[in-house]
């Protein structure tokens, strides 16, 4: 059971990177009133730039402060729960929040423990990142008899006043269209579906999965893609990128195109083809695409633009900062009623290539290339 909860926790780790950057200005809803229930006519927001987001969260920070609120946790076991939690705390504050949060310990028995002591404590908002949604109907019951509003967080309850939450068959479209755009363009005298495409994928988790059926799907979103491999494996750290890339060109050197989920595949499959003993040395022709990354992996993809690493883009939704100020921009709307109930939030998406990426490492998001140049 440990083993499976620790499973749980990491593949909802990677669900929660994808809640940073989320839209934020709030549009009208078709959410109803009286249910919290997704799927019943709730709007989803599109994507706002990192410029938008932050001026939504100072405009809504709340006059002279007085509300309560409490993050109860997915739990604490690594460095990147424990970042959000202090971001959570500090970023309400500022904004004239009473805040705290409770470590879930990766236990439902645990995380109801803590929301009962938050709903006693007299909390305003309850943001709960449920380790099993499925029981926290109980819960989410008292809040609603005493007034408090609950915010399911990454992982959907029942029912909620706002959900937060990502898409992943999205995000890894944009990726696919991210990659399309590269290859339309750099192959455009090539017969349709002849560039060679081959995916690198880890399917270890309902996310895992989801995001690799869509990268499959590459010939859709680009005209001259042809999908030849998947390359299935069973971590996703450089190493192991590296090791499989080295393998894939023993039996498909021919092979232009890389397209992976995981951001430690593919700086792996980088470094193999930029290494001291690589058999490729002209990159000009190749590319590698993935989700998320951050600073380092922008700045390989920097150096593309002059063909100096086949490592061409990456989308990604931010920093637990972002995160964070989203949480504030939630909990101020379902306060003062400008976000219904029923409210659904979507992670937005941040595109980084050559073209974006020293406008990323300047400022930490991009607003030159959006969703919308996609559509």
């Amino acid at each position: 059971m440990k083993k499976k909860l620790l499973s749980l926790a990491l593949a909802a780790g990677m669900g929660v990177m994808m809640l940073a950057g989320c839209g934020s200005t709030p549009a009208d809803s078709n959410a109803d009133a009286n249910g919290g229930n997704a799927g019943n006519g709730v709007n989803t927001q599109a994507e706002d730039t990192a410029n938008d987001i932050a001026d939504d969260v100072q405009d809504k920070a709340p006059e002279g402060g007085g509300h309560k609120v409490g993050f109860v946790t997915f739990g604490l076991g690594g460095d990147f729960f424990q970042m959000l939690a202090d971001n959570f705390v500090e970023v309400m504050t500022e904004a004239g929040w009473e805040a705290s949060y409770a470590d879930g310990q990766f236990d439902p028995g645990a995380q109801i423990s803590a929301c009962e002591n938050y709903i006693a404590d007299g909390v305003d908002v309850l943001v709960c990142w449920s380790v099993a949604p499925e029981a926290m109907g109980a819960v989410i019951s008292e809040c609603e008899n005493k007034g408090i509003k609950f915010i399911s967080f990454v992982q959907k309850t029942e029912s909620y006043d706002a959900l937060m939450v990502s898409d992943d068959a999205k995000t890894a479209d944009y990726m696919a269209k991210l990659a399309a755009q590269w290859i339309d363009t750099k192959f455009a005298d090539a017969e349709d579906h002849s560039v060679p495409v081959a995916v690198f994928t880890v399917r270890l988790s309902d996310s895992n999965v989801t995001q690799a059926d869509e990268l499959l799907k590459i010939e859709e979103f680009s005209a001259k893609a042809k999908f030849v491999k998947e390359v299935e494996l069973e971590a996703e750290d450089v190493d192991t990128g590296l090791k499989a890339a080295e393998n894939l060109y023993t039996t498909n050197p021919e092979i232009k195109v890389f397209l992976t989920a995981q951001n430690g595949l593919a700086m792996g499959i980088n470094n193999f083809f930029t290494g001291l003993s690589s058999p490729v040395t002209d990159y000009s022709d190749m590319g590698i695409f993935a989700i998320n990354g951050d600073n380092a992996m922008a700045e390989v993809i920097l150096t593309s633009a002059t063909d100096a690493s086949p490592l061409r883009g990456m989308v990604l939704t931010g920093s637990v900062r972002d995160t964070a100020e989203e949480m504030l921009f939630v909990c101020n709307g379902v306060m003062d009623g400008s976000l219904e109930k029923g409210y659904v939030q979507e992670a937005g998406v941040i595109f980084v290539n050559a073209d974006t990426a020293q406008e990323y490492l300047d400022t930490g998001a991009v607003t030159s290339l959006t969703s919308d140049d996609f559509q």
